[in-house]
């Protein structure tokens, strides 16, 4: 990790990722406890969230853009946007206007489909290749910490000084990411536009998972995952209330175990991709959730932090594994569109599952849905480790197997997929 943050722009861009996702975070609870709070309705509440989360179906289209463009000014722009979008809220000053709350979330979402895209794409142009999952693993670790700690830091924020101290402190961290980014050097050519028609370019992300043996194998394995990984949104709360029998605020624990193994996680993600591969670093992390959601199954206090620690540490593996999958196997003039139909294709899922997980939690032991977390990944984790192209490596090889375009397999895909 040190190696990766010796250069400056390294650091910058960090640092940039690090304010950007603080500002995330933070806004989202505090923002539903706003709405509630104006409102007296929970289903109010619930509605920010899913005013976000729609944004993220103009996901196609932002991969479209962040190939059209130079990724460095264009996360500039959208962080600068964001700033903007946000100081809108500081119009909202009751309950008749809540309508504004969700136009901003979902332009919000919709930001960040572009910059989620753009920033993984720019990493390319900021490390050797050979550094990628360190830099990957890094970034999780601060993500992964940040998703735990940020919405309490938010909701507290809210509670201290009010909903437009959290506005005006989000926008300002936006700034932050922006100037960060402005300070960044890095040589990105001008992109060239291909000539074909906006619809075929738009799918061309997924045209190229489709006909690139390991990336799809990934996909297929990762949105299996994602169809449960949601029931955990639910599931935290009834393991601590009805499992151990602690108060709620018991939560806090198991989340700062899950951080630290989220720290851990990240750390060794690089080292585990070195001594196997991409697809080998996702096929272990699957493993170790599966283990996670068995132990915790047991009501045993301690054994149910040392799960929430596993499951910290595994999901790094998840994310860089895949990720640094689809940066080294992808073409740069590609890899903003690819990288985008790849979050799309689990995000959707994951998005049904926490909808389920919360249906079924009040119907179902929670015990129950921790087994068909567990089988579910367990039989991602068996296909993807079964499939002989996610034991090499992307830089073993000088290119993964493709399907040609125009060929009658490219809409049929073969045998081993």
């Amino acid at each position: 990790m040190s190696r990766i943050l010796a250069t400056r722009r390294m650091r910058l861009y960090v640092l940039a990722d690090t304010a950007s996702n603080l500002g995330d975070f933070a806004l989202f609870l505090a923002m539903a406890i706003w709405v509630k709070t104006i409102s007296g309705s929970t289903s109010a509440a619930a509605l920010v969230m899913f005013s976000f989360a729609a944004g993220s179906l103009l996901l196609p289209a932002a991969g479209l853009l962040t190939d059209r463009v130079r990724r460095r000014p264009l996360l500039i722009g959208a962080n600068l946007a964001l700033a903007t979008v946000v100081l809108l809220l500081l119009l909202v000053n009751g309950a008749d206007q809540i309508w504004l709350v969700y136009l901003v979330m979902f332009a919000y979402g919709a930001l960040g489909s572009v910059t989620g895209p753009a920033q993984l794409a720019l990493l390319p142009s900021l490390v050797p290749k050979d550094s990628l999952g360190d830099a990957n693993g890094l970034i999780q670790s601060v993500r992964g910490l940040l998703r735990v700690f940020a919405p309490v830091i938010g909701a507290g924020l809210f509670a201290w000084l009010g909903p437009q101290a959290v506005i005006l402190i989000d926008a300002t961290l936006f700034v932050l990411a922006a100037v960060a980014l402005l300070a960044v050097e890095v040589n990105e050519p001008k992109p060239t536009r291909s000539g074909e028609h906006w619809l075929t370019e738009i799918s061309a992300g997924l045209r190229f998972i489709g006909r690139t043996v390991t990336l799809r194998q990934l996909v297929i394995s990762c949105g299996l995952a994602m169809l449960v990984l949601g029931f955990f949104e639910a599931i935290g709360l009834a393991v601590v209330t009805s499992g151990l029998g602690h108060a709620p605020t018991f939560l806090g624990v198991l989340g700062i175990a899950q951080a630290i193994g989220t720290i851990v996680g990240g750390v060794t993600a690089g080292a585990v991709m070195r001594r196997t591969s991409e697809g080998m670093t996702v096929v272990v992390g699957l493993a170790l959730v599966a283990v996670s959601s068995l132990l915790l199954m047991i009501q045993v206090t301690a054994l149910v932090i040392a799960a929430m620690t596993l499951l910290g540490l595994c999901v790094p593996w998840l994310v860089v594994g895949a990720t640094t999958a689809l940066q080294r196997r992808t073409p740069e003039s590609l890899l903003g569109r690819t990288s985008a139909a790849f979050e799309f294709a689990v995000t959707v899922p994951q998005t049904l599952s926490i909808a389920v997980g919360a249906a079924l939690i009040a119907l179902l032991d929670y015990r129950l849905l921790l087994g068909i977390v567990a089988t579910a990944v367990t039989v991602s984790a068996v296909y993807l480790a079964s499939r002989p192209a996610q034991r090499s490596r992307a830089l073993d090889q000088s290119a993964d197997v493709l399907i040609p375009t125009g060929s009658p397999v490219a809409v049929t895909p073969p045998k081993g997929s």
